[in-house]
């Protein structure tokens, strides 16, 4: 589930090359507080739903990186079927990266990133998604907080 996320120059990286950048800008400062995030957002289109997923490394105070990759489903989905669908992209990119970061001992905090709210249409369905997450053991963020999915997701649909 790793394989083919682009850089921002758009260069397409194999798990092993995500890993090994994700691992080279934390080791390049040790001295900061790095946050691993992952966040999905999505966007109906005639025939389809976009999905934009997104691995964030934000080195707190002093930037960060990401890396992106974009899926899409066969036909366009209803608000209910999108957000449990990004979350469930978002958590099985996050068990998997999880699982491989901490083979690497770096010092990190991990979180996943809904892009939905309490105030808007996302709110009936926020608490069964924020569950389902909670009890696979994240940390999980939700709009405004939720800057991977809310913000660098959205600007790539």
């Amino acid at each position: 589930m790793l394989d083919s996320f682009k850089k921002t120059d758009g260069k397409i990286l194999k798990k092993e090359e995500l890993l090994r950048e994700i691992e080279k800008f934390i080791l390049e400062d040790e001295n900061f507080l790095y946050k691993v995030l992952v966040g999905t957002d999505s966007e109906n289109y005639n025939d389809r739903t976009e999905f934009i997923s997104v691995i964030a490394v934000h080195r707190i105070g002093r930037g960060g990186r990401f890396f992106w990759r974009k899926e899409w489903s066969l036909k366009p989905l209803s608000l209910y079927e999108r957000l449990w669908q990004e979350a469930v992209i978002s958590l099985n990119l996050s068990q998997e990266l999880l699982r491989e970061l901490n083979k690497k001992n770096l010092n990190f905090v991990f979180e996943l990133h809904l892009d939905m709210g309490t105030n808007g249409r996302s709110k009936s369905t926020i608490r069964e998604i924020i569950n389902l997450v909670k009890s696979y053991g994240f940390i999980v963020k939700t709009k405004p907080e939720s800057y991977a999915a809310s913000k660098v997701a959205d600007k790539l649909l």
